[in-house]
């Protein structure tokens, strides 16, 4: 099954996030994009926007989305990406920069990492427009256009006391 997780733990700064996303032990050059931004000079781009905007310190400077796709995803690299990259169109409502990273080196959970930065490039601070089941949906459509298998639903009387998945 394929996952898509909002991830709420306390983030790295962005400098260490950017690091490990693009290490060359889990994607390569071809695995790496961005939106609004060049994803090869992340990081002095997203602080741009967030000095710009008066900014300076945050407690987030992103927020990260995680997509996993199902075991036994044999795309290559450029199909990956393509499919990430819808993704991350569905991830953000606004005027937002979106950093990904594909983590598909060394792995059989081939996922996506998204930084969206906190701060939109008119300045607004970043908020989930729309519920996580809206976001799942949208990427349910991607998911079905490329043949592959969709995001499970939980109801509450499955979460409950169940196993959390992994991916990252």
């Amino acid at each position: 099954m394929s996952i898509l997780k909002f991830e709420n733990r306390t983030p790295k700064d962005l400098n260490s996030m950017i690091a490990y996303l693009t290490d060359e032990c889990k994607t390569t050059a071809d695995g790496i994009f961005g939106i609004g931004i060049d994803p090869f000079d992340a990081v002095n781009q997203m602080k741009f926007v967030h000095n710009v905007c008066g900014y300076k310190e945050l407690s987030h400077e992103y927020v990260q989305v995680i997509f996993c796709f199902d075991v036994g995803v044999s795309f290559d690299i450029l199909r990956l990406r393509e499919i990430c990259e819808k993704i991350a169109w569905v991830l953000i409502t606004d005027k937002r920069q979106v950093f990904g990273a594909i983590h598909y080196l060394n792995t059989d959970k081939i996922h996506c990492h998204y930084l969206i930065n906190y701060v939109g490039i008119d300045g607004s601070l970043y908020n989930q427009n729309y519920s996580v089941i809206y976001y799942k949906k949208m990427v349910n459509e991607i998911l079905n256009y490329y043949g592959l298998n969709e995001i499970y639903f939980y109801t509450n009387n499955l979460c409950n006391g169940g196993d959390e998945i992994e991916c990252g």
